[in-house]
């Protein structure tokens, strides 16, 4: 199991099996991480467990899935996407194990911003992949 906590460590949970880890150039998760790219790993959504924090986060639901956060410091906690209920999007920064697969692709390429350099040797796609024309 994956503990992942919050920077005020109120809001804590363990996730288990991690799948695949990504870079997002999206507008979307610039915003949400502060930073650009976003490095999320999915996660099995059935091994996720809340340790503490229950009323602690707030949950920003959009048409396409939601986003936690804690509703004391601010950090971003996980995402929800309604076409893939069995994964949870977890930022990378959150894990509190530092030894983690690393990224393997990068996604919206198209949407990153002038300063943010390409990681050359990693898979990039300008959407997501099966999207790109």
């Amino acid at each position: 199991m994956y503990i992942a906590s919050c920077l005020c460590q109120t809001v804590r949970f363990e996730i288990g099996e991690l799948f695949y880890g990504r870079f997002c150039h999206c507008e979307n998760c610039r915003k949400y991480s502060g930073t650009s790219p976003a490095a999320w790993i999915a996660a099995d959504s059935s091994t996720f467990n809340l340790i503490t924090g229950e009323s602690d986060f707030t949950r920003y639901e959009t048409e396409t899935g939601s986003r936690c956060f804690c509703s004391i410091c601010g950090s971003p906690l996980w995402s929800e996407i309604k076409e893939f209920p069995e994964l949870l999007g977890v930022p990378y920064g959150i894990l509190d194990e530092r030894d983690l697969p690393e990224p393997e692709l990068q996604v919206w390429v198209q949407s990153k911003v002038p300063w943010c350099d390409i990681a050359e040797d990693l898979p990039s796609y300008d959407t997501t992949p099966g999207e790109d024309t």
